[in-house]
């Protein structure tokens, strides 16, 4: 089925579900986003849509570290709280050579177990340096492998699952949007009804979105990255190694400003500590006061983009990584992205399940329970 006819399936009820899948993102909001919700009415996916509103990453599935694996009762306690999505991680070296058919294999009774537990899930390919290390190659190979994986999962539920065809590609625009146009048209005629999952290039901001026009093929959800500011997000950060000068900023907190003592106070420590170019990063992103108000401009770029192409917009990855990062600054944070992204009815999924940034608790196993009230707070 080419692009243009799946266009034209939407279901008699689409309409109308359409509608109620905005009014559960909006939340109950009006203003800017009554507009936005109303130019997702016409999703040839509702039902996909609406499971995408709350979900988390799913990094460690595949591990052979037990510990990294996720439970069924880690799983089963998110979905009782309310989450709907899973976003499961493929690994592309996973699948290259003899042990492609076992990993497919692997993925698809992951997928079978994550449906028995009601999520739906997306499948999102991570293989991001590939235009580096295969740049003559990297459209064909990522053919190849989208080829194995949409032939595995074909006949799995539409309103189920979801492909994602590459997770922050690392090269520009000019290169990757092409791509990604006909890798799109490349999965299609495979799964003719399933919903694609595409993002910007690059590590999938909001700005770079807002240049693009969006692919043809109206089944497709848009997917951003947000981790701003990234000083507090990723503060502490220590796989970019020594001389990286984030790892130097620890115990950040959220909201501040320039103008708050204890950063003044932080950033005179780091340059008598010798650590210059990491007091000029956090001077730098303090240029903007770091507030809920200040995430606003970001989250209307998205909004703004999809109610212009009347195509969805979702947040599928943010976080705060929690090594050094206090803890109430942190659940601070999480709430204030989940209000602003609900608020212009655009789904979201945390980064990530149980690692660096993850939302369950060490000591107990379990989903952390500040956590979750930021993310999806109880009702009364």
């Amino acid at each position: 089925m080419t692009a243009d006819a799946a266009a034209l399936r939407v279901r008699p009820l689409v309409a109308a579900v359409g509608f109620a899948v905005a009014a559960m993102l909006a939340g109950g909001s009006a203003g800017a986003a009554d507009r936005t919700c109303a130019a997702l009415e016409t999703f040839p996916n509702p039902k996909l849509l609406a499971a995408m509103r709350r979900g988390v990453n799913l990094p460690g599935w595949d591990s052979e570290g037990e510990g990294r694996r996720p439970t069924a009762a880690q799983l089963q306690a998110l979905r009782d709280r309310g989450f709907t999505h899973i976003r499961l991680l493929l690994d592309d070296s996973s699948l290259s050579g003899p042990q492609r058919d076992a990993y497919l294999e692997k993925m698809f009774e992951q997928i079978i177990l994550l449906f028995s537990l009601d999520y739906a899930v997306s499948l999102d390919l991570h293989a991001g340096g590939i235009f580096q290390r295969e740049p003559g190659t990297a459209e064909a190979r990522l053919g190849d492998l989208w080829q194995a994986i949409a032939k595995r999962v074909r006949f799995l539920d539409p309103e189920k699952l979801a492909v994602e065809l590459l997770n922050e590609p690392q090269t520009d625009s000019a290169n990757w949007w092409p791509v990604a146009g006909r890798l799109a048209a490349a999965v299609r005629r495979i799964l003719p009804d399933h919903t694609i999952v595409v993002g910007p290039a690059g590590p999938q901001r909001h700005e770079t979105l807002a240049g693009l026009e969006p692919l043809r093929d109206r089944n497709i959800v848009y997917a951003v990255h947000y981790y701003d500011p990234f000083a507090f997000t990723h503060q502490g950060a220590d796989w970019g190694g020594a001389d990286d000068p984030i790892r130097y900023l620890r115990g950040l907190p959220f909201p501040a400003s320039a103008s708050d003592p204890g950063m003044k106070a932080t950033i005179a420590e780091l340059k008598a500590a010798g650590h210059d170019e990491a007091a000029n990063i956090l001077e730098r992103s303090l240029g903007a006061p770091w507030t809920e108000g200040a995430m606003t401009p970001a989250f209307e770029t998205m909004a703004d983009w999809s109610a212009a192409h009347a195509q969805p917009v979702i947040v599928n990855e943010f976080g705060v990584l929690s090594y050094h990062a206090p803890r109430q600054a942190r659940i601070d944070w999480l709430a204030a992205v989940r209000r602003r992204a609900e608020q212009l009815c655009i789904g979201w999924t945390h980064w990530d399940f149980q690692d660096g940034f993850g939302l369950i608790d060490p000591e107990t196993g379990m989903p952390d329970p500040k956590v979750m009230d930021a993310l999806i707070p109880r009702t009364k």
